[in-house]
């Protein structure tokens, strides 16, 4: 019997080894037994030292959020979590006063101040962090009288609005149309031509963004200043001068101001302003060619006129 016994143990241990009396290993039970090692080491050794076991609960923490969080976006849950924090932040936001009761706007002058507030999309009671800022300055920066503008929420309640507008620096002619321009060249298409009739007139295509850079250029010279009619720009390349009396000097493409400096200095001398000229032609370096009226039309001579 006990023969028997031991032959029926013996066949039991076999089959747990399984074939060939080797033992048979899961997989992942190494890999198990790994991390369960390196936990009970790491715990093991946060027990000794207060600064490993804040880092391992700080560890521990941030896994558990992740995991969670990772759950959370695979579930396609997180929209509705932070559109739900987002309302409760507002909530508690306005209850704390933070709505536009207050809109300042400054530097208004020919910009109607309820135009300013129409662009500006925000009405007394809205929600102050709910008007995107840049939005609102471009938008109000497209109204035609304003340069630049500035919008700034002051807390709790107010908004404020800087403007700069633009100032009319000259009438420009082109496309048999008049238009008021500022000094950068830029159109006031709001701006009444008939309101501004004493500003410097500028002809020709491309002579908006020049103009005051050729005004400047004659303000250094107040004799020829004060006779100017116009300034018309040739194929977007040079300057005529046109006075009063319908001379004209045509200026060069290359340095047009020391032309005008030469000429200023021969009117001192000759009085060439007051001579009965069509047209005084300085194109050619070093030349200046005079052309006279025909003699059927006369022209009257400025000084005598003057006296």
């Amino acid at each position: 019997m006990a023969k028997i016994g031991q032959k029926k143990g013996k066949a039991k241990f076999t089959a747990k080894r399984g074939l060939g009396g080797a033992r048979r290993i899961s997989p992942l039970k190494p890999g198990l037994n790994g991390a369960r090692n390196w936990a009970t080491a790491q715990i093991r050794g946060a027990s000794y030292s207060r600064q490993k076991m804040t880092r391992l609960i700080l560890a521990s923490l941030a896994l558990v959020i992740a995991v969670l969080w990772g759950g959370l976006w695979l579930g396609g849950f997180t929209p509705n979590i932070t559109s739900g924090f987002d309302r409760f932040t507002k909530q508690k936001l306005v209850n704390m006063g933070f709505v536009v009761k207050y809109v300042d706007v400054v530097g208004e002058g020919r910009v109607r101040e309820d135009r300013v507030r129409e662009m500006l999309g925000v009405r007394p009671g809205d929600y102050l962090f709910d008007m995107d800022i840049g939005n609102a300055q471009k938008r109000i920066q497209s109204l035609s009288w304003v340069e630049t503008a500035v919008v700034r929420r002051l807390w709790p309640n107010r908004i404020v609005v800087h403007i700069n507008e633009r100032r009319p620096y000259a009438l420009w002619q082109s496309n048999q149309q008049i238009r008021v321009i500022d000094g950068s060249g830029a159109v006031i298409m709001a701006a009444d031509t008939r309101e501004f009739s004493d500003l410097p007139f500028v002809v020709g295509k491309g002579a908006a963004d020049q103009a005051q850079m050729v005004w400047d250029m004659l303000k250094a010279h107040p004799d020829i200043l004060e006779n100017t009619e116009a300034l018309v720009y040739v194929g977007e390349r040079r300057w005529d001068i046109v006075f009063r009396d319908g001379m004209r000097i045509l200026l060069p493409e290359q340095n047009p101001a020391v032309a005008l400096q030469r000429f200023d200095t021969y009117n001192r001398k000759h009085g060439l302003l007051g001579l009965d000229l069509a047209r005084i032609d300085m194109r050619v370096k070093g030349r200046l060619t005079l052309k006279p009226n025909p003699v059927e039309k006369p022209r009257k001579n400025r000084l005598q006129t003057k006296a």
